[in-house]
């Protein structure tokens, strides 16, 4: 007996669907979570994620190096600053947006844009890692960076440049 392409093709198709509906989509990459950055847990915003993309911050910090130890303080002559988001699962197209804003800066309006720095995710993408790099020193004061996962506000950290 012989089966017509178009029902072989269907019923491949069909296989498919169902399978990707039964099968595990847990991604999540818990193994490049480093329990040393919560230490700045308690200086986080986090705000309820409205995206329904299901992804969200776990954890956000502020580095001095995109490979650093979590810090809330920063030298002036520290020209380059590290803000990374670690997310709770892999979401390739996931929108991130790190909104860099002078909170209380001398000679800056309270609450003035510094930057925004957007970033896709690529497929095997949980950690983010954003950066700012002024070319002379920073402006003492105290600084917050608000991150946005598809264009929500998800958590927001404090900063100061001393």
């Amino acid at each position: 007996m012989r089966y017509h392409p178009s029902l072989l093709a269907l019923g491949l198709l069909l296989f498919v669907v169902l399978a990707c509906k039964t099968g595990n989509t847990n991604n999540s990459n818990n193994g490049n979570a480093n329990n040393a950055n919560n230490a700045n847990s308690t200086s986080n915003t986090n705000t309820t994620p409205k995206n329904t993309s299901g992804v969200h911050v776990d954890n956000v910090y502020m580095a001095k190096s995109s490979d650093g130890k979590a810090t809330t303080t920063f030298s002036s002559t520290d020209h380059t600053v590290y803000c990374v988001a670690e997310l709770n699962k892999l979401a390739k197209g996931t929108q991130m947006k790190f909104s860099w804003i002078a909170v209380d800066v001398e000679g800056e309006d309270k609450g003035s844009k510094i930057k925004d720095v957007d970033y896709t995710t690529g497929s095997l993408e949980n950690i983010v890692k954003a950066h700012l790099t002024l070319p002379t020193d920073w402006p003492a004061g105290q600084y917050k960076v608000e991150v946005y996962v598809n264009g929500d506000l998800d958590q927001s950290i404090n900063y100061t440049v001393q």
